[in-house]
This record gives structure tokens, sequence and C-alpha cells, in this order.
């Protein structure tokens, strides 16, 4: 291939850059840069290549390392699924079973005597609350015309709460929810608790009024 020599003699430093014919009649000039290689652009991908292979040859020694098995995964999730809830009915079962025992229990007992006051102490339509069957529980004794001293716990069988008497209409009164229970009875009256108060067995011992037991009811 000949070299272009300029006017003065010497050869054209540019000769791609002379135009060439082009389509619909027009000259076109080659870029400068036509036909460079795309170094950078190479080397870029060549790193991006290097790169995705070396992620995936990580990943691949991190599965064979740690297998990881999505069959196997579904199964013992369905297993302790099951698991779960086989265990929670049968603690559930349980306590309410230990709970029905418990107030099977508690109905027929709590017997404790202890001294709660002397005959002629409580006056009539009045009251003495005394602690029974222990510091951490109250009954209340009431002497009523008619029948004499009765005793019951005064623990609201609603929420727990204290009730008081009132001899006018001899009711145990509820403050908090407007619980009532007759005082002969301890039944429930209005409100409301479903069951009535328990009730504290009393014995006469010479001038002695004596607690003996609580029978929830």
């Amino acid at each position: 291939m000949s070299k272009s020599v300029g006017n003065n003699g010497a050869p054209d430093p540019t000769p791609d850059m002379a135009p060439i014919e082009a389509t619909n009649g027009q000259d076109y000039t080659r870029p400068s840069d036509a036909g460079a290689p795309q170094t950078a652009s190479r080397e870029q991908r060549t790193r991006s290549s290097w790169r995705m292979v070396r992620r995936r040859q990580v990943r691949q020694q991190w599965q064979e390392e740690f297998p990881y098995h999505w069959s196997a995964d579904e199964l013992v999730t369905r297993r302790d699924t099951l698991r779960f809830l086989v265990g929670g009915s049968g603690a559930l079962f349980l306590a309410s079973a230990a709970l029905a025992i418990t107030g099977v229990i508690r109905s027929s007992t709590t017997n404790q005597v202890t001294a709660i006051a002397k005959l002629g102490e409580v006056p009539q339509d009045g009251y003495k609350v005394f602690s029974y069957p222990n510091s951490f529980a109250d009954g209340i004794l009431v002497n009523l015309p008619g029948k004499g001293l009765v005793a019951y716990s005064d623990v609201c069988t609603h929420l727990s709460c204290a009730v008081l008497y009132q001899p006018g209409p001899r009711e145990f009164y509820c403050p908090c929810h407007e619980g009532r229970f007759d005082a002969f009875t301890g039944q429930v009256l209005g409100g409301p608790p479903t069951r009535p108060l328990p009730e504290i067995q009393l014995r006469f011992s010479g001038d002695t009024v004596y607690a003996v037991r609580e029978i929830e009811r």
C-alpha cells in the first residue's frame, strides 16, 4: 500500500483521515479512533468475568461444605409444627386438669382451727373481720338476728375484692363491681358474681369462737 505524500514531499501524517466515498453521494471521514483497540473496556470485562468466576467458586465451595436441602427443610418444619401443636395441647390439658383437681381439693379442705372471737364480743347485726386460714386471707364474722354467728370469706367470688357487711339489708356488698350476697346464706343476690361466698364453719368451746374449716361452694 502506498503512502500519501504532502505538498512539501513529506509523508502525510494523517492518511486515515482521507475522505472516503459514502453512500448517498456524501463524503465520509473515518473517526480518528476507528480501529483502535478497546483496551480499557476489555480489561473491565475481564476483571468482571474473573469476579463472577470467583463468586461462583466461593458459592459452590460453601454449598459443598454446608449442604442444604429444601425438601428436608420442609419436612422438618412440618414435623416441628406438629410436635409444637401436640405439645401445646398436652400442656393445656394438663394445666386444666391441675386446676380442676385443685378446685376439688380446695372445695372440701382448708382445715385449720383458729380462735377468732369471744362469745358476746360481736353485737347483734355487728361484724368482725379476722384472718383465716392465714395472715394473707380474711373472713368476716356476723351476728345475725334469729340465727346467731355466721362466718364467710370476705373475698368476692367475682374478682377477689373485699366485701363489706351492710346491716340494713343484711347483705355483703362488693364495692368494686356492685356484687351482693345474702348474709344468711352467702348466696349471690345481684351483680356479676356467679358463685356464693365460701363458708367458714365455726366451733364453740367455752366462751371462745373458733374457725375450723373454709368450704368453697
